[in-house]
């Protein structure tokens, strides 16, 4: 009874967030987490956590966006599911790496990109977006060099899969480092 309990309460909360009505979404995700609890699905909390976390961040509540994401990664990490541990674990990184918590978010982004270079079914926008993150951590704490080659990298993905904000993105920054 729990787990089509908690299914439905997570598509309730995707509606909700497609609605942009972030609130609703909020509770029934959390909602969803409850009913979760007792299910055996794992990969079904896991995706609650990571909807939860996504509605969080939207909402601005960082700290809890970036333990859903930590949570959700947990899970996906232990359902050995790598690329979604990793697309997880980039989200973290991103929010620690917005919170100014460099340490933590470059020990994840560091772990996001060893997973998705070690995987074939890797999605190039995923290595990009991570690649992306990790750049923007390195320019944060002044590593000129190793966030121009992130960049260099980052440009030629998007530029790879005709992201044209990417590639303009990447273009300016690397603009900018070499002018410093």
């Amino acid at each position: 009874m729990e787990y089509r309990t908690a299914k439905t309460l997570l598509e309730q909360g995707r509606n909700a967030k497609r609605a942009h009505r972030l609130e609703d979404a909020k509770s029934s995700f959390q909602q969803a987490l409850g009913e979760s609890a007792q299910s055996d699905d794992s990969a079904l909390r896991a995706k609650v956590f990571e909807e939860l976390a996504y509605v969080e961040r939207s909402l601005r509540d960082l700290d809890a966006a970036r333990e859903h994401y930590l949570q959700s990664s947990e899970i996906y990490r232990s359902l050995d599911n790598p690329l979604k541990t990793a697309h997880t674990m980039r989200h973290a990184a991103d929010i620690l790496r917005e919170q100014k918590k460099t340490g933590q978010a470059a020990s994840l982004y560091f772990e996001a990109l060893e997973i998705y270079r070690s995987q074939k079914e890797t999605l190039p926008l995923d290595l990009g977006n991570a690649i992306r993150g990790f750049a923007l951590l390195k320019e944060d704490i002044g590593d000129r060099v190793q966030a121009l080659s992130l960049w260099g990298e980052a440009r030629d993905i998007y530029q790879l899969v005709g992201i044209d904000a990417g590639i303009s993105e990447s273009a300016a920054r690397i603009r900018s480092l070499a002018d410093d």
